[in-house]
Parts: structure tokens; C-alpha cells; sequence
């Protein structure tokens, strides 16, 4: 039973291989077509033959266009959001949401550095993906702003918590749109800027 259990696993295993690195593959052509073409201009079709795969095969590992230019983004969401849950009441908020950040675009980034500078650069450059980028981003502000609010013992989020959130999420934009200016990593990047936004927000106000 167990030798069946792990030869199962196994397989498993080389399918979801399998299945990553044609998503790979797919984000990779996808990002590099839309960079030479635009978003709009590019075809699934001609993603898909890019790839070498038939252009059915996009659907069944993107629901869209705009999935591909996301890749790793959703994943990183789930690991940022698990870990900020994590935050107790009394808890330093800012050192776990900067720790839960960094841990989570390292993750996302570190994999395939120059794949993801591409991605970075199609991000600034292509308007037609600037609404899903927001989406994307405004996730992560309410994750935040749960997690100040949970640590301040509130039932709901202040005024503070919307602005450490809004704050947080600025500083993964000014991120993204730094990534050439130095040879630094996307994670220590954002782990410098959020403590330079900690140095500025890191004690509320006094209530009034």
C-alpha cells in the first residue's frame, strides 16, 4: 500500500512538473510577444505557437491573456495572506506584514530574475493591463489593513489601517518601477523600502 501510495505521488509530482513549466513557458512568450507588440496586439494563437504548443492548450492553464502576464502573482497572494492571518491581537504588525511582503515577492521573484524583470518592465510600459495590476494590488491593501486593524484590536479597520495599507502597496509600485536602478533584489528592495516607510508611520496618532 505504501509503495503504491508513493509511486502515485510520484506521478503526481511529474505532472504537476509538467504543468508548471508549460505555464512557464507560456507567461515566457507571452511577455515577450506583448513587449514587442502590445497587450492587445498579441494573440493567444501566437502565444501558443511561441510556446509549441497548440493554441487550445493556452485554456487549459490560463483563463486569459491577462492571467499569463500575472503569473505568480496569485500564488504569492495565498502566501502573503496566510502568513499575515498569522497576526495576533497586540502583535507587531509592522515587522510581520514587512517579513510576510518579503518572504512572499522573494518567492515570486527569485525563481527566474530576468523573467520577472520582463514582467516588471511589460507591467509600466503596457496600459491595457494597468486595471487587473490594480486589482491585484488592491488584494494586498485590504490583507494589510485586516492585519493592523486584527493587531490594534479593532473590529474594523481605521483610518490608519487604509493608510499603512495604501502606504505598503505604494512602496511595491515604487518597487517595481525601480527595478532597473540598481542590482538589488526585488525582495531586499521592498524590504528597504518598507523600513523607510516604517521610520515615517511606524506609531499611529493620537486619537482625537
Amino acid at each position: 500500500m505504501e509503495a503504491t501510495h508513493r509511486r502515485a505521488h510520484a506521478r503526481l509530482s511529474k505532472v504537476e512538473l509538467r504543468r508548471s513549466r508549460v505555464r512557464r513557458d507560456l507567461a515566457h512568450c507571452a511577455v515577450t510577444l506583448m513587449a514587442e507588440k502590445g497587450f492587445e496586439a498579441t494573440t493567444v494563437e501566437e502565444i501558443a505557437r511561441a510556446a509549441d504548443y497548440h493554441p487550445s492548450s493556452f485554456f487549459r492553464y490560463f483563463n486569459s491573456k491577462e492571467d499569463a502576464v500575472f503569473i505568480g502573482i496569485p500564488e504569492a497572494t495565498v502566501e502573503f495572506r496566510a502568513a499575515c492571518a498569522q497576526i495576533g491581537p497586540g502583535d507587531d504588525a509592522w515587522t510581520h506584514v514587512r517579513t510576510a511582503a518579503v518572504a512572499a515577492v522573494e518567492h515570486f521573484t527569485e525563481q527566474d530574475p530576468g523573467f520577472f524583470a520582463a514582467q516588471f518592465s511589460l507591467w509600466l510600459a503596457e496600459p491595457a493591463i494597468q486595471a487587473p495590476l490594480a486589482a491585484h494590488f488592491i488584494v494586498w491593501e485590504q490583507i494589510i489593513a485586516e492585519a493592523f486593524t486584527t493587531a490594534a484590536r479593532r473590529a474594523e479597520p481605521d483610518l490608519y489601517s487604509f493608510v499603512v495599507g495604501g502606504a505598503i502597496v505604494s512602496i511595491m509600485r515604487a518597487c517595481v518601477r525601480a527595478h532597473h536602478l540598481d542590482d538589488d533584489t526585488f525582495a531586499h528592495r521592498v524590504d528597504r523600502a518598507c523600513r523607510m516607510l516604517e521610520q515615517g508611520l511606524a506609531h499611529p496618532p493620537a486619537r482625537q
